[in-house]
């Protein structure tokens, strides 16, 4: 099944990543969808439910229900029963990423 997921995801993800960057106006070398495998379970039984967060500086909820609108249509060809999205404000000054150098040799 994750596979599954996975292989969907890499199909949408350029049409992912061109729609938010049309929305919000920034390059769309600017995202990465990171893939975090969960079961959603309800009553006792697993449920079909995709659960994305999208992590950015804070923009007004327009804007988040926007993205969040054209994320869903792009959503539904896998067949998910349920699209959830959330939006996570990040302030970069508190974000830091490290990043492995690989020196090619020639």
């Amino acid at each position: 099944m994750l596979e599954d997921l996975k292989r969907g995801l890499k199909k949408l993800v350029l049409s992912f990543f061109d729609t938010i960057a049309e929305i919000i106006e920034r390059p769309r070398e600017a995202f990465t969808l990171d893939l975090i495998e969960s079961v959603a379970i309800l009553d006792g039984e697993e449920i079909s439910r995709a659960n994305l967060e999208i992590g950015w500086v804070h923009r007004p909820v327009e804007v988040c229900e926007k993205v969040a609108t054209a994320v869903n249509e792009l959503f539904k060809p896998l067949g998910y029963e349920t699209v959830m999205i959330s939006f996570k404000d990040i302030d970069l000054a508190y974000e830091f990423v490290f990043k492995k150098i690989i020196i090619k040799k020639k």
